[in-house]
């Protein structure tokens, strides 16, 4: 696979994980989580963990495996902001934008 994806952060998704940073004690989980979803929301033909790494400038298998298996974070505390956050972006009147994550 070819990488395809910048190694420069999307400004707006930057922007967006900013206020996430108080879950992670080390910067640099921040900065893989910012890597692995700007992964998701790219073009690439595997949304796998290893198709994810091998396409995304920036990123490593070991760096994503460390984001998901060693890296301290309060799930149910992230999970509480990212709620309260999509409750105030993702609303626009009577609508609202849903996200399924399955």
């Amino acid at each position: 696979m070819i990488v395809k994806v910048s190694p420069y952060p999307i400004p707006e998704l930057r922007r967006f994980l900013r206020p996430f940073r108080r879950h992670f004690y080390r910067v640099e989980s921040l900065c893989t989580l910012e890597r692995y979803a700007t992964g998701l929301l790219a073009d690439i033909e595997r949304k796998s963990g290893a198709g994810i790494a091998e396409a995304v400038a920036g990123l490593s298998d070991s760096a994503l495996y460390r984001l998901m298996t060693e890296t301290h974070w309060g799930a149910k505390a992230l999970n509480k902001q990212r709620i309260q956050t999509m409750l105030q972006q993702a609303v626009a009147g009577d609508g609202v934008l849903v996200v399924d994550d399955t």
